[in-house]
């Protein structure tokens, strides 16, 4: 895994569309965004049918978490497109950690959602990692990824905690 193509191709996204909004960058994208009210427990899922890209997003979750769903499957869309032609990723790898399509798809959306500069900010000002998630209105798993990430990129936050690899399944 590249960390660094990683973060490098959500960087191009934002810069490219203007914007950190996965809806957005997904439309500029021409991946279509459809919300289901027939999922119970699955959040969401990335698919590719007859060269169409789709985002599945159920639509009974917050739009706090519909939002991190999407930049995750966005991440797909980026990464793993090839494992998502005509069969989509299944709810039981779709957000465990353990795998390593999962924990990128999880890297890229901290990446999008969440810029360096803010997250160091609120460091430097002496808030620890769930202050600063709760301040950015993010799951502390996903601030926990953002901030192990910028650790490999040379910043030195202090992660007291491992991120759940089950976060965006719970």
């Amino acid at each position: 895994m590249n960390k660094a193509l990683i973060y490098e191709s959500a960087e191009k996204y934002i810069k490219r569309f203007g914007t950190r909004d996965p809806f957005a960058i997904a439309d500029g994208l021409g991946i279509e965004v459809l919300f289901r009210n027939d999922f119970t427990n699955l959040k969401g899922l990335y698919r590719v049918i007859q060269r169409n890209r789709f985002i599945f997003l159920n639509n009974n979750l917050p739009e706090q978490v519909q939002t991190l769903v999407c930049a995750h499957e966005l991440g797909h869309d980026t990464h793993h497109r090839n494992l998502a032609d005509d069969s989509p990723f299944r709810e039981y790898v779709l957000y465990s950690m353990n795998t390593r399509p999962e924990y990128e798809a999880n890297l890229f959306a901290a990446s999008l959602l969440l810029p360096d500069d803010k997250v160091h900010m609120y460091a430097r000002e002496g808030y620890d990692v769930v202050q600063i998630a709760a301040m950015m209105n993010t799951d502390i798993n996903l601030m926990l990824i953002k901030m192990g990430d910028m650790n490999s990129r040379g910043y030195s936050f202090n992660t007291a905690y491992t991120p759940r690899s089950d976060f965006l399944g719970r």
